[in-house]
């Protein structure tokens, strides 16, 4: 005769209740032995919204006879039958850490609130806009529409939806996809394989824009699913996220506008579980390395303002990417050929802006004068504009948007990646 086996679902790490549960049941029906058992009660929750045990199959949960049974370690063998067990005892069913990511029903509702992924439209035309990146003309302007309006309600990519491509984009660009996917042989070797690619520089100067349209070419030229998680500052904005995959040979995109960190880590997740870590290439914008959050580390290419001064066992892992400055030549083939500016207007813009191709674009050079001139008032320690060394409150003092870093010879690649051939301008 079926009865009622109560039991307690208790979590390994705090060995408290699991998720906020109460003590639950399941019929006896059809259950010979333990290994029956750990599947009636894992199907339980499988019909329950949300499932609080997502993620754990049932051989994983481990049953106890009874609290003084958990407390001893004596653990119900599979093969064990239900009718040794004291019908009137609740039994402990132990689930694993490893899983336990949800601690409450509602966590576990956020944590399974993943966006439904779209075919995204004109993928043809996208892929003509980025495919041949690493092969762009230098100083001349490339239309990236599309690109552009997508990024748009993203924190925006370009001001017009054109960009000037100079050769210090090229040669960063060159840098990374070579580290990526170039294959080391006996006589040249990848010293850049299966590490992080640390892209920083100075503000303003288009390191975002780089690496949104990045993200658009490795899905398209090198077959790969991306997903962007960006830090955003400016007003009404908050931090976002956006996927670009494959599904059935299809580009598929979906994209959160607010996306908190343990909600972006939740949809990175879940993409690992679904993918394998391999199979996810994660691109984080706009984080200070030592502030990345913990969830979100495996990353392929952050963008960064700040300096990054790697430790020595961090080296292995990573390499840093100087983001070179504008120079002047280059900002005004830019005012010519996408702002229409005349010369003498961009003498003054240059006068103000420095290397900062943001602040060089904007509406008025009185704009631009203002925004310099807060940014001086605001420098507390003007020692910190003499000093070599990144600080991790110079980002807080404005000084980045004072001082620009450039790269010496721009046609050597090497000269991106070491200090040595690294030139810093205070405006």
């Amino acid at each position: 005769m079926a009865r009622k086996v109560w039991f307690q679902l208790v979590d390994a790490a705090t060995r408290g209740a699991y998720a906020d549960t109460q003590t639950a049941s399941v019929s006896s029906d059809g259950v010979s032995d333990i290994d029956d058992l750990r599947e009636v009660i894992r199907e339980k929750y499988r019909h329950e919204k949300p499932d609080i045990l997502e993620g754990v199959v049932a051989d994983q949960l481990r049953i106890h006879a009874d609290e003084a049974a958990y407390k001893a370690k004596k653990q119900c063998l599979p093969r064990s039958s239900l009718n040794e067990l004291d019908a009137q005892a609740t039994l402990i069913v132990e689930v694993p850490t490893q899983h336990l990511v949800p601690r409450t029903v509602a966590s576990v509702a956020e944590l399974i609130a993943i966006p439904r992924t779209t075919a995204l439209n004109e993928s043809e035309t996208y892929a003509e806009e980025c495919l041949s990146l690493t092969e762009w003309d230098v100083g001349v302007v490339h239309k990236i529409p599309l690109i552009w309006e997508f990024m748009s309600s993203l924190g925006g990519c370009t001001t017009s939806g054109e960009i000037f491509w100079r050769m210090e984009d090229k040669q960063v660009v060159s840098l990374m996809v070579d580290g990526w996917f170039r294959e080391s042989t006996r006589d040249r070797i990848n010293v850049h394989a299966n590490k992080k690619s640390i892209l920083m520089g100075s503000p303003g100067i288009g390191k975002s824009t780089l690496l949104c349209v990045m993200a658009f070419h490795l899905v398209f030229k090198h077959k790969k699913n991306v997903l962007v998680y960006r830090r955003l500052t400016k007003f009404e904005q908050e931090n976002c996220l956006f996927y670009l995959g494959y599904e059935d040979g299809k580009v598929v995109q979906f994209a959160v506008q607010r996306c908190k960190a343990p909600n972006a880590i939740s949809i990175y997740e879940h993409l690992i579980r679904q993918q394998g870590i391999s199979n996810v290439w994660l691109l984080l914008d706009g984080f200070r390395y030592q502030d990345i959050p913990e969830g979100v580390r495996t990353f392929k290419m952050l963008a960064t303002s700040q300096q990054v001064d790697l430790k020595s066992q961090e080296l292995d892992d990573a390499y840093c990417c100087l983001f070179s400055c504008w120079r002047k030549q280059d900002l005004f083939k830019l005012g010519e050929q996408v702002y229409q500016f005349k010369v003498e207007e961009m003498e003054e813009r240059f006068y103000y802006s420095g290397g900062s191709v943001r602040e060089f674009g904007r509406a008025t050079a009185e704009e631009i004068r203002i925004a310099i001139y807060n940014a001086v008032t605001q420098v507390e320690d003007v020692g910190l504009l003499l000093s070599n060394r990144e600080n991790v409150q110079s980002g807080r003092n404005l000084v980045d948007r004072l001082r620009h870093t450039f790269v010496n010879d721009i046609t050597h690649a090497n000269g991106f990646l070491s200090r040595e051939h690294w030139e810093q301008v205070i405006d």
